[in-house]
């Protein structure tokens, strides 16, 4: 069906068994001073096993101190080093899937939070993080960093890497040689094209001199640059030219926008006009980013002659047997990426990669094995969102007999208020293959439903799940529960149609989704928000994804402004920094100030033994936090062996 995208192809002398490339993603899983972790290979060797055609190692440090660009990183520095690499490329070759290492330097986007030292780039401009302080790096420190970026690959080579690739995109250190908007020198790495292209060729003559003809070469660029005076797409045209004349194997195309990291609105190969930018002017492979999730789109870019490999990142964090599944036939049952940007925000704190939508991510070793002691033994499930869905299928995997009620007429609980807002399609299809995943468990589901305790204990339970969500909460102010002031729920599912002049308390993404759908029927908005900042707790890309069309209805915004009272026609609202007061005209109010745990339902079934009490009815969280958790407490659930007694563990 996808006869293009598995089929071989070859980067240099090296075949690689399909087209499909996971590019690189960083996951913070190695070992705190550069090394291989358990946890590392166990990621990577799941998505071998799905039938990759290439995987692209995360950014791998050349250098330590400045030259350290995440917390727990690959290091490609010292013969130590191969052997911890080695580890994982055998373990990755087992299953036919080639391996690059991407070897990188952060530059001026080195923090110093993770690096403890100042940063260095080619000039003493701030990265793109902007703030730290940068050091110029000196004439003699270019050349020493090209030499140990030619290192680095002969370190990988002696590992048994297939290839490298050569980082020089998204802001780092080669980036800012290349970009004269970040590259302001007046030797020989600056000013001209010649001179800033120099860094970056001088890494690809050295890596052919000492790894020879056949080791394969990537580099990645920016086709465009949201920096004044950056790289435009006649320059990226040079830069590849160049470096496939230097001795290159193949072009990794991405950008530096502000869509370098996509959210969920984004169109699904929407960057291949930056990857035909390329193909049309070397001969070499290039290999399009362009926000796939989709075999078909995938398939599409290569018969449309945009390029010769498709990356497929996060969808392989969704799904590690994403390409298995694709090449099989069964791409409905691939679970998909949502474009929440959760994995990103994880790393970005920093901590350890994680999906929404893949519990399993970043811990393949911890849930390598579930015991499966179920023995047909039945588990109530009360709630069918995204953590009851995730414990029913978790406990059905260990040879229980779950047993889901969910007190709506379909489930997805949260979820199918989540779809509601603008461009949400990916949940949508989330939602389905949560259910059609129950479906094939077999799971009993009983829809409409809010079973009583005694319901429950006349299944006769070794344990009951409570699953029921959280509601939103309203402020205990005056006016709270007046018949004009509904929820952000509410607007989403269509059960309030505001009018008029309409304030919206909280700028969570239910928020500025109803902010967005008001606006459209054409409501004057007010947002108001507590906290300094627009978005808190969202990653700054989403929040300038929603707000780039909120702002199309041209918003009031207060933020640092807390709401005190609710009047028939006005909000009155204090400002935080010097507690003065404001009163703002309001026809209708749309609270959209958090949710709180359904505490009482937790607390109806509280009788029942073995209980167990999560997701958002435990703690109010996303996505992310309720399919780890319903997986998590799934995984270890144990039946009493002593059925007089009870417990209840949140």
């Amino acid at each position: 069906m996808y006869d293009t995208l598995f089929s071989p192809a070859s980067i240099g002398r090296l075949t690689i068994p399909n087209r499909v490339v996971m590019t690189a993603m960083g996951t913070n899983l190695a070992k705190a001073g550069g090394g291989v972790s358990a946890d590392l290979i166990a990621f990577y060797e799941a998505r071998a096993r799905g039938g990759t055609g290439l995987i692209i190692s995360g950014i791998t440090r050349i250098d330590d101190g400045p030259g350290i660009g995440e917390a727990s990183q690959m290091s490609a520095i010292s013969a130590a080093d191969a052997q911890e690499l080695q580890r994982l490329v055998d373990v990755i070759h087992k299953y036919e899937t080639r391996f690059f290492v991407q070897l990188q330097h952060p530059g001026a986007t080195a923090s110093p939070f993770v690096t403890g030292t100042q940063a260095v780039g080619p000039s003493p401009i701030p990265g793109a993080g902007g703030g730290a302080s940068v050091r110029e790096l000196t004439t003699d420190e270019c050349t020493e960093l090209a030499s140990k970026f030619v290192r680095g690959a002969l370190i990988a080579q002696l590992a048994g890497a297939d290839g490298v690739e050569l980082h020089g995109a998204h802001g780092y250190l080669i980036n800012e040689f290349l970009s004269p908007a970040m590259n302001h020198r007046t030797d020989r790495y600056g000013g001209s094209f010649e001179n800033r292209v120099r860094f970056l060729l001088e890494i690809i003559a050295g890596i052919r001199a000492d790894c020879g003809p056949d080791f394969p070469i990537s580099v990645r660029i920016n086709v465009e640059e949201v920096l004044p005076g950056g790289i435009d797409h006649d320059q990226a045209q040079k830069i590849a030219q160049a470096a496939e004349t230097a001795g290159a194997d193949a072009i990794d195309v991405s950008c530096f926008t502000a869509g370098c990291i996509e959210p969920g609105s984004y169109q699904q190969g929407w960057k291949r006009y930056m990857a035909r930018l390329i193909k049309d002017v070397v001969s070499i492979p290039v290999i399009a980013v362009a926000n796939v999730k989709e075999p078909q789109v995938a398939e599409d870019l290569l018969r449309a002659g945009d390029c010769d490999f498709v990356g497929v990142a996060r969808a392989h964090l969704a799904d590690p047997l994403w390409s298995l599944k694709s090449r099989t036939g069964h791409e409905t049952e691939i679970c998909p990426c949502i474009g929440c940007l959760a994995c990103f925000g994880e790393i970005a704190k920093p901590l350890r990669i994680k999906c929404a939508v893949n519990p399993l991510c970043g811990r393949e070793q911890e849930f390598s094995v579930l015991d499966r002691n179920g023995d047909g033994r039945t588990v109530a499930v009360i709630g069918g969102g995204p953590a009851g869905i995730q414990a029913a299928l978790v406990l059905a995997e260990r040879g229980f007999t779950p047993v889901l009620f969910e007190e709506q007429d379909e489930l997805g609980g949260a979820l199918t208020i989540a779809e509601k807002g603008r461009h949400k399609e990916l949940i949508s299809t989330y939602i389905d293959y949560l259910r059609d995943q129950v479906h094939k468990a077999g799971i009993t589901v009983h829809l409409g439903s809010a079973p009583s305790v005694a319901e429950i204990e006349a299944l006769e339970p070794c344990g009951v799940f409570i699953a029921c969500g959280a509601q939103p909460w309203r402020p205990p102010i005056p006016g709270a529960t007046d018949s004009h002031v509904h929820t952000a729920e509410d607007v989403l599912l269509g059960r309030a149609e505001p009018t008029g002049q309409v304030a919206v308390i909280g700028t969570g993404m239910t928020g500025l989704e109803a902010a967005e759908i008001l606006i459209e029927r054409g409501c004057t908005i007010t947002l108001v928000e507590m906290l300094n900042d627009l978005g808190p707790g969202m990653l700054p890309m989403v929040v300038n994804d929603v707000m780039g069309r909120v702002n199309l209805g041209k918003p009031r915004i207060l933020t640092g402004h807390r709401l005190e009272a609710i009047a028939d026609d006005t909000i009155r609202l204090t400002r935080l920094a010097d507690e003065s007061t404001e009163t703002v005209p309001a026809d209708y109010v749309v609270l959209a100030a958090g949710v709180r745990p359904r505490s009482d339902v937790a607390e109806r079934y509280r009788s029942l033994p073995n209980l167990r009490i999560i997701g958002d009815a435990a703690r109010s969280g996303r996505i992310l936090e309720a399919t780890q958790d319903g997986y998590a407490k799934a995984s270890v659930f144990e039946p009493l062996t002593d059925h007089n007694s009870q417990r209840s563990e949140a």
